[in-house]
């Protein structure tokens, strides 16, 4: 919607072309009418004006005899009579001694602006004629010519070289559409796929060959572009995953770290009205510091991923092991359901734990750990949980120290 709304916005290169084509058209088309008009409307005076001199040197010729013997009604007769077909509009006969023979003018001449300004326009001034007789000039002739064929055949010209235009530039228009749809087409293509790339993410898409040389080199250089940012989000995304796995990972021992484990705990949480209950061991090294002390901080990273290592083998996989922190570890349990699975679970932690470990000098070192834990109950939240889990490991701290 929105691109078809960009097509038929006025500021689209659609209707820019659209503009030019049209503006093009009708400039060239305007000169050509006006190179036209006025070449017909020259052509036209020079037409009338040649037209009306034969006539005169037609008519003077017959009125010969007449002016001689001053016969003003057989002069008038004739000039009538070619008047009337529409020779002229007036015409005024007068001897050489300046009598006036005849003075005939059209009653049904034209008026107006029209008819004045285009009589005024060919014929600038009335025609006269010398009248000769045995080589004397026995009187003059002047004619008005008439504009009323004339008028009608610019007015009829002129309408149909307009309307001529007009269809012209209606064609030309339509020819222009149809020769732009190559162009358009490519364009849409370009300007869809860019469109559906920026609102989807999705830069798989290619744009398609074009026909035209231009654009087909920017639908090159787009694809290559699309192509780079591919590779470029493929590799954002990996990088992505793996800080976020990073980010839910403790460090030394590859187990869940304190973020990860809260986050189980409260999925876990959220869930046990659908689900059976779980268990929340909290588990305490002991004798950690003193191991640090005896052999060094390398000693003890290995004794923690001995620990994390032994406490993953005997998780489930529905299970979670993490490393809080320090010699604490934890495990999410949903594999046991019972307290006497439990109690075994805990069994098998103890013995695993026990066993020596050989750090990197080939030193066997003993250590074990302290568990705590809490059974899930209805309205639990994280901090509950947790306290119980905390306070029930601390209590059995304590046994351990008093049997000691």
């Amino acid at each position: 919607m929105k691109i078809e709304n960009s097509l038929n916005d006025k500021s689209s290169i659609r209707n820019k072309l659209r503009k030019i084509s049209t503006i093009n058209s009708a400039v060239i088309l305007l000169l050509c009418w006006l190179l036209l008009s006025s070449t017909s409307l020259l052509f036209i005076k020079s037409y009338e004006k040649r037209n009306l001199e034969l006539i005169a040197a037609t008519l003077s010729t017959t009125l010969t005899a007449a002016t001689v013997f001053e016969d003003s009604y057989d002069a008038h007769n004739k000039i009538a009579r070619l008047g009337n077909e529409g020779m002229f509009d007036s015409a005024k006969l007068v001897t050489d001694d300046h009598t006036v023979l005849v003075d005939w003018h059209d009653r049904q001449e034209q008026t107006g602006w029209y008819p004045r300004l285009l009589r005024e326009w060919i014929y600038l001034k009335p025609l006269s004629v010398n009248i000769n007789h045995s080589e004397a000039n026995v009187g003059t002739l002047t004619l008005e010519g008439t504009v009323t064929g004339a008028a009608d055949f610019i007015r009829y010209s002129l309408m149909i070289l307009t309307s001529g235009m007009l269809c012209v530039l209606i064609i030309s228009f339509l020819l222009s559409e149809f020769l732009h749809r190559g162009i358009l087409a490519s364009l849409r293509n370009i300007t869809s796929s860019i469109h559906y790339v920026i609102h989807s993410g999705d830069f798989s898409l290619r744009i398609p060959e074009s026909p035209t040389r231009e654009f087909q080199l920017f639908s090159n250089d787009l694809n290559s572009l699309l192509t780079e940012m591919q590779t470029l989000q493929a590799s954002l995304i990996r990088d992505n995953r793996t800080l976020a796995a990073k980010a839910l990972e403790d460090p030394l021992t590859g187990l869940a770290n304190r973020a990860a484990f809260v986050a189980r705990l409260t999925q876990l949480l959220d869930q046990q009205l659908a689900k059976e209950r779980f268990v929340l061991l909290f588990l305490d090294g002991d004798r950690f510091k003193s191991i640090n002390d005896n052999w060094g901080h390398a000693a003890g990273d290995e004794v923690l991923k001995a620990i994390g290592s032994r406490l993953s083998a005997l998780a489930y996989k529905q299970d979670l092991v993490a490393r809080l922190g320090g010699d604490e570890f934890a495990m999410l349990v949903s594999s046991r359901a019972s307290e006497a699975q439990l109690q075994l679970l805990m069994q098998d932690i103890n013995e695993a734990i026990s066993q020596k470990i050989v750090i990197a000098e080939g030193t066997p070192i003993s250590t074990s750990v302290t568990i705590g834990y809490a059974w899930s109950q209805h309205g639990d939240t994280v901090e509950s949980i947790l306290e119980r889990a905390d306070m029930n490991m601390y209590k059995n701290k304590g046994k351990s120290k008093v049997r000691r």
